[in-house]
């Protein structure tokens, strides 16, 4: 958990003075996310709120103007109370401390496993309203670094995987070759129509359940681009733990959804969404290598076996319709190579380091 100093403490609560009316009584650390927000659960004598932190200005605006307009399609996003003067610090609405994930994780029980089925069934509802009524009269402006998840972008997510895992695990590969597989992949995925919002985050941790219904956060890094993305951030989220059958019912359920919207859709997704979840799958194992291996952050180090026992499903499983051939190999040799191994069997080993 990060620490916050004095000073941010004195703005979180300068803010939620001016906003409530009252004096704070509590102001309490939330536990470090993915990123390096701040984060504080505030409470005074009738109000509370979340308190966010963070020196990137940008990404604070995407944030919360991402959060007005969908709350305004009725979509259940946190209600943004208030700011600071210069954006870096705001209030936003307290869903409480359940995600998602936290019921993925004890699914094994009966009773959890019902209300998993129960929530994703929701959940997947949710994804094409959030996609498509959302990106009607979005102000991409707002969206950061990019727009569109467009090739530039693509290849950005397939160069972090390159240096944040694969030349950490020291695999071999021929860099050139490696370099034109990503070029025609890339090509190929931007032939997919761009035309809905992109959450570009949508997994577990960020879906809190709130009188088991799913409210939706941190869609901050949202752009224009194909859905399939986001349905492969869900489905094979390295450690939800869900099965084969349950990704093809869930993956059935979200197309008669999205068909709602327009037929074309079904078929663009059995096309494209196979390579949407490999690029999605190579810029987790990037954020893992840069945030676990690098950082030594112990969640991310975590996430690393599951993951690549999912890698290894995908490659068994799905075809990619561009050749590429040293990419390929790469995926499929990259869960029994020597320097994997010994990564995992170091994670096994001291769980409760780092």
């Amino acid at each position: 958990m990060i620490a916050i100093n004095e000073q941010i403490r004195a703005e979180f609560a300068l803010l939620f003075q001016e906003w409530s009316g009252d004096f704070p009584q509590t102001i309490s650390s939330l536990p470090e996310s993915g990123s390096y927000r701040l984060y504080a659960r505030i409470s005074g004598s009738s109000k509370h709120a979340v308190a966010v932190y963070y020196t990137d200005l940008k990404e604070n605006l995407a944030f919360m103007g991402f959060a007005t307009h969908f709350r305004k399609a009725g979509i259940p996003v946190p209600e943004i109370y208030c700011c600071s003067p210069d954006s870096l610090c705001y209030l936003q609405e307290d869903f409480g401390d359940h995600d998602l994930f936290e019921i993925l994780q004890h699914s094994e029980s009966s009773p959890f496993r019902e209300l998993k089925m129960k929530l994703l069934g929701k959940v997947i509802e949710w994804l094409p309203r959030i996609q498509i009524e959302g990106h009607r009269g979005i102000d991409y402006d707002l969206a950061y670094p990019r727009k569109v998840f467009d090739k530039q972008s693509m290849l950005w997510d397939l160069n972090y995987f390159k240096y944040n895992f694969l030349k950490l695990i020291r695999i071999p590969f021929d860099e050139q070759a490696l370099e034109d597989d990503f070029h025609t992949f890339t090509s190929f995925l931007a032939e997919a129509p761009q035309n809905a919002f992109l959450y570009r985050d949508f997994q577990s941790r960020n879906i809190m359940i709130r009188n088991n219904q799913p409210c939706f956060i941190d869609f901050q890094g949202g752009r224009m681009g194909f859905p399939g993305y986001d349905l492969a951030s869900l489905l094979f989220d390295a450690k939800a733990g869900l099965s084969p059958d349950e990704r093809a019912f869930l993956y059935s359920a979200y197309i008669a959804h999205i068909a709602k919207y327009d037929s074309a859709w079904p078929a663009l997704m059995d096309r494209y969404y196979p390579g949407f979840v490999l690029i999605r799958k190579m810029q987790a194992l990037g954020a893992f290598g840069f945030r676990g291996l690098i950082e030594k952050k112990k969640a991310f180090l975590q996430s690393i076996p599951p993951a690549m026992i999912n890698l290894e499903w995908v490659t068994s499983h799905f075809r990619m319709e561009p050749g590429i051939p040293e990419l390929w190999r790469v995926l499929r040799e990259l869960p029994h190579h020597k320097g994997m191994q010994r990564i995992i069997d170091d994670i096994f080993k001291h769980p409760d380091e780092k």
